[in-house]
């Protein structure tokens, strides 16, 4: 088993404990047994990954992701301000979207971020071309959408690990 894997698996396994709140043998190798076949499972899946991440890199992560948990409270906020008092009024509105994303994971996190934001879902994303098909509360989140700076923060960590793997081979 891989480094990555191993990784993986032992935070998959952390996961479990914690999420079962019980240390008991049966949940421990029950946890062990999951572990396992989702790693094997993902096999093919583990190759698209970066690989661990540097200092620098983690530190660009977790700046997208403290800039996600802002923008889920805003987005949440802006919603319910849609739903309760209709400012806007709901207009709901599909949009193409074309970010600048060359990585497969990057595309992910992209997509997640967005589905994860109340007021947008991700319904398709083109992996040839790398355009997303978003679905928008209101035809305002959908014009934001399209400047979101989440973007640039991905495309940033995205050329960070890009960089550092065209170093190593």
């Amino acid at each position: 088993m891989g480094r990555k894997r191993r990784i993986i698996f032992i935070l998959l396994l952390v996961f479990w404990l914690i999420v079962s709140t019980t240390l008991g043998i049966p949940h421990i190798l029950i946890g062990l047994f999951f572990g396992l076949v989702l790693i094997w499972y993902w096999k093919d899946l583990l190759r698209g990954f970066p690989d661990i991440l540097t200092f620098q890199e983690f530190l660009a992560l977790v700046r997208v992701l403290l800039f996600l948990a802002r923008e889920i409270v805003l987005s949440a906020i802006a919603v319910a301000r849609t739903l309760l008092f209709s400012r806007p009024a709901v207009s709901p509105a599909f949009i193409l979207i074309e970010p600048p994303l060359t990585s497969d994971w990057g595309r992910v996190l992209l997509a997640n971020c967005i589905t994860i934001a109340p007021g947008t879902t991700t319904i398709d994303v083109d992996p040839e071309t790398g355009r997303f098909f978003v679905h928008a509360l209101t035809e305002e989140i959908a014009q934001n959408l399209m400047y979101w700076p989440m973007v640039d923060k991905i495309r940033d960590l995205e050329q960070l690990i890009q960089r550092r793997t065209k170093k190593e081979d």
